[in-house]
């Protein structure tokens, strides 16, 4: 059963691990996420959008394309367009990808601080923790109307209300 305290606690907790902001995508087919979180600074987020950046982001690519975790300073030999160079000058310094497939189905994450890199724990935390997310989200015909309705305005919430 969904228990929203229990989604909330899930993404305060990405949120403290990664102070500089993420973006996560549940439940990916296609080229469309079943719920979005997004946290990163508002002027990030319009740049991002208004630069098509998504379409030539390596950290979407390789979440796509593989399961696990990797550091974003790991890509930068697969980032011709500069989207990470771009988000390091909105201060997402550091950064780690996460994906994972959970029965055919596909959720990732884009973790980020301005401070530091993860450490390796902080990794393995937001990598269960993403984990968590995919499974509490997996089936929505088997939350009640309502629980659903709360899921996708808590969606919309983390991803519209940060500046």
């Amino acid at each position: 059963m969904f228990d929203r305290l229990s989604l909330t606690s899930v993404l305060d907790r990405m949120g403290a691990l990664s102070p500089a902001g993420y973006a996560i995508a549940l439940h990916v087919q296609f080229t469309t996420a079943r719920y979005v979180f997004q946290t990163y600074d508002s002027a990030w987020a319009e740049y991002y959008s208004q630069n098509g950046l998504v379409l030539h982001d390596p950290v979407v690519r390789w979440g796509i394309a593989h399961e696990g975790v990797r550091r974003w300073s790991d890509m930068e030999a697969e980032d011709s367009m500069g989207v990470l160079e771009a988000a390091r000058q909105h201060g997402l310094a550091h950064g780690v990808s996460v994906a994972n497939l959970l029965d055919g189905s596909r959720s990732i994450g884009g973790f980020a601080r301005s401070d530091r890199p993860h450490t390796d724990a902080e990794i393995a935390e937001l990598e269960m923790l993403l984990d968590r997310l995919a499974r509490m989200t997996a089936d929505p015909d088997a939350l009640p109307e309502e629980e659903r309705e709360a899921l996708r305005a808590l969606s919309l919430v983390q991803t519209h209300t940060h500046s």
